[in-house]
């Protein structure tokens, strides 16, 4: 494959999906799709969810470059949101001239829960449950046999208990491959708890489900920036890496910055995981509660100011279980599409793609707010937005965007004029 032009950006949408063709990046099959901006099919439509009405669309750009592990990629990302494609494509940029992102710590075990409830000793039920574990073992393999072929399966159980509440969760570990999993997890889960309300005399079995909170999925991705590559306008590229540790800090200690600093961070996360058709809500409720894991809301990465070596260093670290089989991803166009571009061979470079987007996205966000102030950039996508609005086309969009920017009052009326001067001068 080869690198996209340092021009792409400014290609029509045609243009773009033919280089993408052109360099190798995705197949004619893929190509078809997009150009002809395919819709998911009428029968899957009406058999995907319940009732439905019709179908919605979202815009889906092109990160062009990221480097994770030596290897580039360009990433597909589905968002409504200006600016998402062109921070994380920004925070990519220079990750990849300091050699792009690694990968640290790379987990992919999938939790499920078998939930017992009114237990008189969660001791003793915890002690009879772990005795079994062997069993459970075979029970497990038997139920699903299919995914030890593909190297998955059982991995091992322990128990949480509460005994106040007279509850006792058994965990159980599970390997589901490159599949999404649900499926897998829930149909091992049930085998295991069928087989201990036979081994086990008077218990109560609450439910059987998956958790997507996957504490043994953990994907931890690190990157640096050469801090030459920080100066914005007057400010210092050391004054930058300052600010955006202290930054980090603040995002570290405040819930309230916190939340704000995830949101960015899942910009780009639940854009690639959207595009590639996974679940955004499992993927986000994984990840806040992961910022939570000590009892306090934090951030998911952090930024240092290496002044010896001259670097400011990222890392991102949250737990991501994700599929590249099963569910959606084998039915929907753009998924498949997404897939294609990428390129993965298993779920977890998958996984590790994303982590990164979101590690860029951040960096992105944060560099702007702490230089230049967030509301610059926003004001200019805003004003373009007015353009496009007022029925501005072409190379109106962008005469009308740079002269409202120069306007004491850029509104909707203020737009109207310069399009009306525009198209009768």
């Amino acid at each position: 494959m080869k690198p996209l032009t340092k021009d792409f950006r400014h290609l029509s949408r045609p243009e773009k999906i033919k280089q993408l063709k052109d360099h190798g990046w995705i197949k004619e099959e893929s190509e078809q799709i997009l150009l002809n901006n395919s819709e998911i099919d009428k029968e899957l439509l009406e058999n995907l969810i319940e009732n439905v009405i019709g179908q919605g669309t979202l815009p889906v750009g092109v990160l062009p470059e990221i480097i994770v592990e030596d290897k580039a990629y360009a990433v597909p990302m589905m968002v409504e949101e200006p600016s998402v494609v062109a921070a994380a494509s920004f925070g990519s940029k220079l990750f990849n001239k300091s050699g792009g992102l690694k990968v640290v710590q790379s987990d992919n075990i999938k939790l499920g829960q078998i939930v017992f409830d009114n237990v008189t000793d969660t001791a003793q039920l915890s002690k009879d449950i772990l005795n079994l574990e062997s069993d459970i073992r075979q029970v497990a393999d038997q139920v699903y046999p299919s995914i030890l072929k593909r190297g998955g399966g059982y991995r091992k159980i322990e128990t949480d208990e509460f005994p106040e509440e007279g509850m006792l969760s058994l965990k159980v570990h599970i390997d589901t491959r490159d599949a999404m999993g649900a499926n897998i997890i829930n149909t091992i889960l049930e085998g295991i708890a069928h087989y201990l309300e036979t081994q086990l005399s008077n218990t109560n079995i609450l439910m059987s489900i998956l958790s997507n909170y996957s504490t043994t999925s953990v994907i931890r991705i690190e990157g640096k920036i050469a801090i030459s590559d920080l100066e914005k306008d007057e400010v210092s590229g050391a004054e930058v890496a300052h600010r955006m540790e202290r930054a980090s800090v603040l995002a570290h200690i405040d819930p309230y910055r916190a939340v704000t600093h995830n949101k960015g961070v899942m910009n780009g996360i639940s854009s690639v995981v959207l595009a590639s058709g996974n679940d955004t809500r499992s993927v986000e409720a994984g990840a806040h509660a992961y910022a939570s894991k000590d009892g306090q809301y934090r951030s998911l990465t952090t930024w240092k100011y290496d002044s010896d070596n001259q670097f400011l260093v990222g890392t991102i670290e949250l737990p991501l279980t994700l599929g590249i089989i099963g569910g959606s991803i084998d039915l929907l166009p753009i998924s498949k599409v997404t897939l294609d571009l990428l390129g993965v061979k298993t779920a977890q470079e998958l996984a590790h793609i994303v982590a990164a987007v979101g590690l860029a996205q951040n960096f992105s966000a944060c560099r702007a707010l702490v230089s230049e102030g967030i509301q610059q950039g926003h004001m200019n996508l805003h004003y373009k937005s007015l353009a496009i609005k007022i029925g501005a086309k072409g190379s109106e969009i962008q005469l009308i965007t740079e002269a409202l920017k120069s306007m004491d009052k850029p509104n909707l009326e203020a737009a109207q004029g310069l399009l009306y001067e525009m198209r009768n001068n």
